[in-house]
C-alpha cells in the first residue's frame, strides 16, 4: 500500500516457508516408511502437496535468484564498494 517494493521479502518468505513445510513432510514420511508412499496414509498426499509448493508461483531457485538479484540491486544503488 505504501508503494515500496517487497518482491525480495515476497521471495524470501515463500522460500522458507516451502523449504520449512519440505523438510516437516519428509520426517513425516520417513516416520511411515515405505507406508508413506501408499495413498491410505495422508503423509502420501502431503507429501505430494508440499513438493508442489516448492515449484508453484516459481520454484525454489527461481525464488534464490530473485532474492539475489534485488539484493545486488540495493547494494549498487548505495554505491556500496565490495
Amino acid at each position: 500500500d505504501r508503494g515500496e517494493n517487497i518482491q525480495r521479502k515476497a521471495a524470501a518468505a515463500k522460500l522458507f516457508a516451502t523449504e520449512a513445510c519440505g523438510r516437516v513432510v519428509d520426517r513425516c514420511v520417513q516416520i511411515y516408511g515405505g507406508a508413506g508412499y501408499l495413498a491410505e496414509y495422508e503423509a502420501e498426499r502431503f507429501f505430494r502437496d508440499a513438493r508442489i509448493l516448492r515449484i508453484y508461483e516459481g520454484t525454489s531457485q527461481i525464488m534464490q535468484l530473485q532474492i539475489a538479484k534485488q539484493l545486488l540491486r540495493d547494494f549498487s544503488a548505495r554505491g556500496t564498494v565490495w
